[in-house]
This record gives structure tokens, sequence and C-alpha cells, in this order.
């Protein structure tokens, strides 16, 4: 009879199994994790990220709501979040790894105790090495985890300009439109300022790059619940706001003005689908795809001022007002209620509609 047998059936073998599996479906936990973040997340929102994300946004909460000075500040504390995350999120692999290797030096009795196995464990990770396992199959765990660690640290060097670049990029295009709308960003604005300075010839090259960053954002899902609490470089600005009013001018060229280009239908297209993703990555509420007319968030009289407003500046208006109102309303009916929910989850307002003299 095997000698093996006995001690692998036996009460300490299989606690010694469940130790190796527990320590493997750790590590195997972590590299979903990062390989969603960092290379499927074109594909894939990561559950880890979000929730470690929701927790620390929950702990900026609650500073805001309990402090004297949050609210006031509201804006300024809310600029430290996204740093706080990404450490939270890093801070959250290591102990994974660390916690799946020590569990794994104890199923292989590379260490005698918890506590020794997590401090090799740790030294390993972090590549410092002062607490080196026991034994050929501990020191071969801790090669394994070395590298780990390395791979941690080349991770952070390449993504974190990528993702710094996205939220610069957002910042600016949020700078552009209350550039050119004030205070109260309203679609109507963005094409009224085109068109009032002789600008119209560049709308097509408008849209396109637009078409391209709006792709870029909906790419970027799990970190999309980051990027949408992040504050724009104003802290006073929205972007979810300005956003919004970029695709009240698409919505309004597609369906309002004579002949629009098909730039513009594609940018709307993909504008629509960011923020779609974006608000399915909040976890945010369901929203019904046979709504109501009726319960449209524009009203026909603001939608009529903002054409009157539009031809007063040369802009070439469909001749069927009745029929461009119909598009319009379908056009706008497919993102507003997503507008509605981001603006309400981060306490901002909602794209503007001039209300008709």
């Amino acid at each position: 009879m095997n000698p093996v047998l006995p001690t692998l059936f036996s009460a300490e073998g299989a606690l010694h199994v469940a130790l190796g599996l527990g320590g493997a479906g750790l590590v195997v936990f972590f590299f979903k994790s990062i390989i969603r973040v960092g290379v499927l997340n074109q594909r894939y929102q990561d559950p880890l990220a979000f929730w470690v994300g929701r927790g620390v946004l929950q702990l900026f909460r609650f500073r805001i709501a309990v402090l004297p000075s949050g609210k006031p500040r509201q804006n300024e504390v809310m600029t430290w979040y996204w740093p706080c995350c990404i450490i939270a999120i890093v801070a959250t692999w290591f102990c994974l790894v660390t916690l799946g290797f020590a569990l794994l030096n104890l199923a292989f009795r590379a260490e005698p105790s918890f506590a020794a196995a997590v401090i090799a464990s740790g030294s390993s990770l972090s590549t410092l090495g002062f607490s080196t396992p026991g034994g050929l199959t501990g020191q071969f765990l801790a090669i394994i985890e070395g590298a780990i660690g390395l791979f941690i640290v080349v991770y952070l060097f390449t993504f974190l300009p990528g993702f710094q670049q996205l939220i610069y990029d957002r910042g600016a295009r949020v700078e552009w439109i209350y550039a050119r709308t004030g205070l109260h960003p309203a679609g109507v604005e963005i094409l009224h300022w085109f068109y009032r300075n002789d600008r119209a010839g560049d709308l097509d090259g408008l849209w396109e790059d637009w078409e391209v960053f709006f792709r870029d954002l909906g790419q970027a899902r799990s970190f999309l619940p980051i990027l949408c609490v992040v504050r724009p470089l104003e802290n006073e600005q929205s972007w979810v706001c300005a956003f919004g009013a970029f695709l009240d001018a698409l919505a309004l060229v597609n369906s309002s003005v004579d002949k629009p280009s098909e730039s513009s239908q594609l940018c709307f297209e993909f504008g629509v689908k960011a923020l779609r993703q974006t608000h399915a990555a909040m976890r945010g509420t369901p929203i019904s795809p046979k709504r109501s007319p009726e319960l449209m968030h524009v009203r026909r009289e603001e939608y009529d001022a903002a054409c009157m407003r539009l031809a007063a500046v040369g802009v070439p208006l469909a001749k069927d007002r009745e029929g461009a109102w119909q598009q319009f309303i379908q056009a706008h009916m497919s993102y507003e209620e997503e507008v509605a929910w981001l603006a309400s989850a981060i306490s901002d307002p909602r794209p503007y509609w001039p209300m008709p003299v």
C-alpha cells in the first residue's frame, strides 16, 4: 500500500490540500483581476476594482458628510479620490498574492506557522528577500512570487500614464465646452458658437475627433466607475453636464439640421454607447427602453427656442420641423436618463436648455 495515501487522506493531509487550493485560488483571482483591468478592459469590468473603488468612495463621502469642512471643500476633497483608489486597488492585489502564497507555503510545509508564512510571502512579493522559505518547494514559490512583485511594479509604470492621459484629455474637453458655452453648458450654445464665428466647416473634424475620444472612453470599462467620480481640472465644472450638452448638440444636428453628415451620426452613436457603458459600470438604475415620449426632459417650447436661436446665426435647419422634432425625441431619449442618473449619482447639474423667450 502506498504510504502517501494515508497521509493524503488524513485530516492533516486534507487541511493542506484545502490550503493549497485556497492559495492557488487567490493567486488565480489576482491574475484574472489584473488582466481584466490592464488587458481585457475593453470587454470586461473587473468586480474587484469596482468594489474597492466603491469602498474608497464611501470613505470619501463619509469624510465630506461628517467633518465640518467637508461640504465646502467637496470638490477639493474628491480630487484625491482617484490616487487613493488606485493605491487601494494595488494594495488589495498585494494582499491577495501575499495571502495566496502564504497558504501555499503552509500547504507545502515550507513554513511552520501562518505568521511565518505571511512574513516569508511578503518578503518574496516585495523582492526584499529578508525571509526566504525553507526547502526546495518554498524557495521555488518565492521565485515565482518575486516575479509577480516585479510584474506589479512594471504594470503600474505602464498603466498609470495612460489612465492619467485619459483623465487629462477628458478634463481638457470639458474645459473646451465650458469656454464656448459659459457656466451653463448647452448643446445649442456649442452649435451657436461655431456658426457665430464662421467655423461651421470645422464641425466634421470636431465630430471625428470626439468619436475617437468616445471610443477610448467606452473601452476603459474597469476604470469607468473611478473615472466617473474624478473631478475635471476645474472643480466647479461638470463632465456629465458638459458631455450631456455635447450629445444635445449632436442630437440637434442629426435631427434638425438640413443634411447632417455621417460623421456626426457616428459620433453620436459612440457618445451614447460610452455614456451607457459608464452608467452600466456604475451599476446605475435600469432604464426602460420603452419610455413614453411625454416623459422626455426637453419640452417642445425649449426645442423650438433652440431652433430659432440656431436659425438666427444661419444654421440651415430641416424644413419639416415636426419630423425633426420626432427625430430629436428619439435621439434625446436614447441617453437623457443615463445623463440624469449620472448627474444625480455624483451631485452634478444636468445640461442646460435655454428657456423660450
